[in-house]
Parts: structure tokens; sequence; C-alpha cells
């Protein structure tokens, strides 16, 4: 009888310890499927306005009742999984096999380094825009048809703030420094948003808490200005567990005085895509409207060329 007793805890306990496990979050590691490498800052989209990015490590906390989760990143195809299973606890990601346009890839090295700036880092600031974990914002900056050769670009350069005083410490009490990631896309045709495909590897990281300096973030190697224009991309990413709407340091600083509007977002943990800057709900109101005097702020970013 006592032995029946002692079996019945036993089991009790044994269930108790196994719903408690199954309703913790779950560990992913993401790898490349070739390489079988750890993949850093995958964006993994949680569905209901949440998600989050993979760790140096390729690792995520999957939380356990999230039924559908997309794995994202500019180098690798997208993929979508079911809810998290012992069998699914490792995903790998296929490299995208892309195909970008010559003056995209030429290795050939400009013989001049005199650079000079274009886009908009000289626009007087006249607002900002927070930072947000999976936010991204981008300026296209098109191709100038009085230049008698194709110049080269060495840098990408953003105007950022590090200032805390407009933090809103509602659900941290700390500023949270998010990590940063400047990418250079061609345009999709289609939309006229920016292109899923890097021209520089997937991109530079700038890893949290390193304040970007005046000359910018150097390429790895120069490449040649697309004809069809560019668009200059940051991305801001942390591992830390917030939700979208939690504010990151830095901001970017923005004009106000550009009658042509080339700045676009994307939010990517509320299931947004591409949206142009002045289609962005947050200006329609009648108080943001006049605010703005009816004007769109626009990213301050830039490149840094030679010609």
């Amino acid at each position: 009888m006592k032995q029946q007793i002692h079996n019945r805890r036993f089991l009790l306990l044994l269930t108790i310890l196994l719903v408690a496990t199954f309703g913790m979050a779950q560990t992913v590691i993401v790898k490349d499927s070739i390489t079988n490498e750890p993949v850093p800052f995958v964006s993994v989209y949680f569905g209901n306005d949440s998600g989050g990015y993979t760790d140096e490590q390729g690792a995520i906390a999957i939380p356990s009742e999230i039924e559908q989760i997309r794995f994202s990143h500019i180098c690798y195809e997208s993929k979508s999984i079911a809810k998290v299973t012992v069998d699914s606890q490792t995903i790998f990601l296929v490299p995208k096999s892309i195909n970008l346009d010559e003056v995209a890839i030429s290795a050939r090295i400009p013989k001049r380094i005199k650079t000079t700036e274009v886009g908009l880092m000289k626009a007087k600031t006249q607002t900002k825009h927070k930072g947000a974990n999976g936010f991204e914002m981008a300026l296209f900056i098109p191709y100038d048809s009085t230049w008698t050769e194709t110049p080269y670009i060495h840098s990408i350069l953003a105007s950022l703030d590090y200032t805390t005083h407009w933090l809103v410490f509602t659900e941290i009490k700390t500023p949270i420094y998010a990590t940063l990631r400047f990418d250079l896309r061609q345009t999709d045709a289609k939309t006229g948003a920016p292109k899923d495909e890097s021209l520089i590897d997937g991109g530079i990281i700038l890893p949290s808490g390193q304040k970007l300096g005046k000359d910018g973030i150097s390429l790895t190697r120069p490449i040649p200005f697309p004809q069809t224009g560019v668009f200059v991309v940051v991305e801001w990413i942390t591992t830390a567990q917030v939700s979208e709407s939690c504010n990151l340091v830095p901001s970017l600083n923005m004009t106000l005085d550009e009658v042509d509007n080339r700045t676009w977002n994307k939010k990517t943990f509320r299931g947004m895509d591409w949206m142009q800057e002045q289609n962005e709900p947050a200006y329609q109101n009648e108080e943001a409207q006049v605010f703005y005097k009816g004007r769109t702020p626009s990213a301050k970013l830039g490149l840094k060329i030679s010609k």
C-alpha cells in the first residue's frame, strides 16, 4: 500500500514537472544549412505584434504559447514553422542565391580616394525618431545624372542621438542600447521599397554601446554606386526581452525641410512591410499635422563616396 502511494506521488510530481517544462519558453538555435554555423541577429516574428532576435550564438527563447514562428535574415531564405517541438529546436536557414546588378558587385578599386558626402547629413535636425526593436528606416539616394563617372561608396553615414532624456521609462528602468545593422539595398522595381537583398553581404553590425562617429561606418571594400540609386538602411536590434514599442538608444535625427521625401520604414514585429514615411499613421492625426506643419520627417542618413 505504501509503495502504491509512493508511486502515485512520484507520478504526480513527474506530471507537474512536465507541465512546467512545456509551459516554459523553449530555446531554438538557428544555423546556416551549409556551414552549420550559428546565425546571429536573425529576426524571429512570433505574431501578435511580438518577436525578437537570435543572439550571437544564434539562440532565441520562444514563448511556449506561440503557434507560428517566422525566421528571416537578409542573407537567408525566410522560414516559417509551427509550434516548437523537440525535433525543431535547431532551425536551418538556406543562404539566398542573389543576382545583383553587375555595377553593384564590381571588384575594381577606385584610384582616387578623395571623398564627398551625399544624402541628408547636412540638413537641419528638427525632430528625432526613437529606435525600437525590429524597426528599420531607409533613405533612398538617387544616382546623380551629372556624374561623369560612376562614384564608389566608401562609408555609410547616420546622424544619431545617444541622449536618453526623451526615454519613457515604462517597461524598463535603464536605457537599452541597440545593436545597429547598416545596409545598402537596391530598389524593388514593383514597390519602390528597399529590396530584400543586401549589396554588402548582409550589412555591417555596429555593436551595442559603440557610438558611430562622424566618419560613419566603413565598407569592407568600396562598391560602385548603382545607377538605379541606393537605399541606406539602419535596423535596431536587441536580444533583451522587450516589446516592439519599447524605446531603444540611439534615436535617429530627422529633418523636415525635404520637399521630396524619400524615407521609408518597416516594423517587422508588427507584421508590417516597408511603407513610405509620409504614409506612417502617426503623422495622420490632427495633433501631428499641427506639430509637423504638414511636413513629413526625413531620415538623416547618407554616404561617403569617391569620384
